[in-house]
């Protein structure tokens, strides 16, 4: 319920300066301020096609990138907030499910879905994945600050997010 009365502008804008930092940092090819498990999927798919001139994202280490993608805002708001309003922590978990439908799909892309059918590996991989990215953010909390900061104030644009991201 909280969610559909709430705004606060300071939260999104953690949260939002959360992925965008993690997909930077993490070398991702997206910069959306609110990832979600159908983008993710669509993504790491999208990565396999060799025309479109980027390296596959379907691979443990591609996997992994994307799973701390979506859970860097989870993790932000967590370290500040004690609830997650903003952030989904659900969309990791989408986004391993969007990938073991394509794998059943398409054979091919089995190889890569190294969790299917065990449960314990599936919940190591989303704590490790959260881990990872509640590391990257307080070792890059400065930065991740003048992130919000900027995003608060409601007038930065990406390359002005991707200035202090390079400290320019």
């Amino acid at each position: 319920f909280a969610r559909l009365l709430t705004t606060d502008a300071e939260r999104e804008s953690l949260c939002e300066a959360s992925a965008l930092l993690t997909a930077y940092c993490t070398g991702l090819p997206c910069f959306a301020y609110r990832p979600n498990a159908l983008e993710a999927s669509v993504l790491v798919v999208e990565s396999t096609k060799n025309s479109n001139g980027m390296d596959s994202l379907l691979s443990s280490a591609g996997i992994m990138r994307v799973l701390v993608w979506l859970l860097a805002p989870v993790a932000a708001e967590s370290a500040k907030f004690p609830v997650c309003i903003v952030s989904n922590p659900r969309e990791a978990e989408s986004f391993l499910d969007r990938l073991e439908e394509f794998a059943a799909k398409d054979p091919s892309l089995a190889d890569e879905i190294f969790w299917t059918g065990n449960q314990q590996e599936r919940k190591d991989l989303l704590k490790w994945a959260y881990t990872e990215a509640d590391l990257l953010l307080r070792e890059n909390r400065k930065i991740l600050q003048e992130v919000t900061e900027r995003l608060t104030g409601g007038a930065a644009t990406v390359g002005d997010c991707i200035a202090v991201l390079e400290e320019w």
